[in-house]
């Protein structure tokens, strides 16, 4: 049986699925890591130490923060982009048996569950993920107990991960 709704998008919304892509993705191992990093600069700076390994460790720790600052501004960007370039803040999402559609004033696409590989779920919103780096952004508000889960089990039936 099928199951649509209206989904109904906002900057803030956006910003929140961004970041909560952006966490889970990067996680707080990338961040202890470049912390233990800035720990043992900061010790070596200390101790007076002037080797290579300062060089090493300052560049480690630079570029660390620079991909974490990209990964966010890129994401944020092309997603502020996309709703902008929408008439209505709005998209209408049909959920099928083996596939799903959304439509709204700039497109449609319809895709198999199967290309779905992961769907994350956050408190306020839902990413279906089609690789590590492409994801579509679900209010959660805007989903019925039903359509929720209906789309964990579609997701789960073409082989999907359900995580959250």
């Amino acid at each position: 049986m099928p199951h649509e709704t209206t989904l109904i998008y906002s900057p803030t919304l956006l910003r929140q699925a961004v970041f909560a892509f952006w966490w889970r993705s990067v996680g707080i191992g990338f961040f202890v890591a470049l912390l233990i990093a800035a720990l043992g600069l900061v010790v070596l700076v200390a101790l007076g130490q002037s080797s290579w390994i300062i060089g090493g460790l300052a560049t480690v720790l630079a570029v660390g923060v620079a991909f974490a600052i990209v990964v966010y501004v890129v994401h944020y960007r092309r997603s502020l982009q996309k709703f902008r370039q929408m008439n209505s803040p709005q998209a209408t999402f049909r959920a099928e048996e083996s596939s799903f559609t959304m439509v709204s004033d700039i497109g449609t696409t319809t895709l198999q569950w199967s290309a779905v590989k992961e769907l994350w779920k956050f408190s306020n919103v839902w990413l279906l993920l089609y690789s590590k780096a492409q994801f579509t952004t679900l209010p959660r508000a805007c989903l019925s107990p039903e359509t929720q889960a209906y789309i964990v089990q579609c997701v789960r039936a073409a082989g999907g991960k359900v995580d959250g």
